[in-house]
């Protein structure tokens, strides 16, 4: 009798520890369904006109990206700068002190300068006597930043650039290329109005970014921020274009 109660009591051990393991496992299998089904619901919600955006990278240095701006020894010649009558005439004593240029020119290019006129904010290539004209528009910072590449795969370099136009609260930066083979320039039809754009490369690719500006007194130079990732300047069929993650948000029409 005694050993027939012992194995029941056997048996209803088993059959407990049986429903302990069940009811953990079938916890912890909730558990985990739970917490993928709340974190696909936060990072990816089907449904039309809904996609995931890219990330905003945690504001960090870029590397490399520093253009110093070195007083120039003289000024360049003004009939090459392109510039209007109404300039010129405005302009032209002030534009003619060398102390009012800078050369913009990263360490280690070669073939080619780039500089700025701080009076105007234009910023100029200067390759074989000849001065081509950067960007568009006065009174901004000019030149950013740039890179020196063949992304069209043409066998010639290409320069990748940014460039900031315009004063006070009417500014604007955009971001263009000029193929130095060809002496074309082109500006994207992207503008971001108030703050700056720098390139980034990795691997090949040059992704297009929101910085900060900073300027440091003592050298006249000064560095890029990174605080959000736009989009990607790269090939399509032999031509450089821009793909942006996002479609920029239009500005708002003031009511009449």
């Amino acid at each position: 009798m005694e050993q027939q109660n012992n194995a029941n009591w056997k048996k209803l051990l088993g059959k407990g520890a049986f429903v302990v393991i069940c009811i953990v496992i079938a916890v912890a299998l909730i558990g985990g369904a739970a917490y993928l089904t709340l974190r696909t619901m936060r990072t990816c919600r089907s449904g039309p006109g809904i996609s995931q955006a890219t990330p905003t990278p945690e504001p960090t240095p870029v590397p490399g990206h520093r253009v110093f701006n070195t007083k120039m020894d003289e000024a360049p010649p003004l009939e090459l700068l392109g510039l209007t009558e109404g300039h010129l005439e405005e302009y032209s004593e002030d534009l003619k002190l060398a102390e009012n240029w800078l050369d913009m020119t990263k360490e280690g290019t070669e073939g080619f300068r780039i500089i700025r006129s701080v009076v105007l904010g234009c910023s100029y290539l200067v390759r074989d006597g000849q001065y081509y004209r950067l960007g568009e528009g006065e009174d901004g910072k000019g030149l950013l930043d740039y890179y020196v590449t063949d992304l069209d795969y043409d066998d010639e370099p290409d320069l990748l650039y940014t460039y900031h136009y315009g004063a006070n609260e009417d500014n604007y930066t955009k971001v263009g290329w000029f193929n130095l083979a060809t002496n074309e320039n082109v500006l994207s039809d992207f503008s971001q109005r108030d703050g700056y754009l720098a390139l980034i490369e990795e691997n090949g690719n040059f992704i297009l970014c929101r910085v900060d500006r900073v300027v440091d007194e003592e050298t006249s130079s000064f560095g890029l921020t990174v605080t959000e990732r736009l989009g990607e300047i790269t090939e399509v069929m032999g031509r450089i274009v821009l793909i942006l993650d996002a479609q920029p948000t239009p500005e708002p029409t003031p009511e009449p």
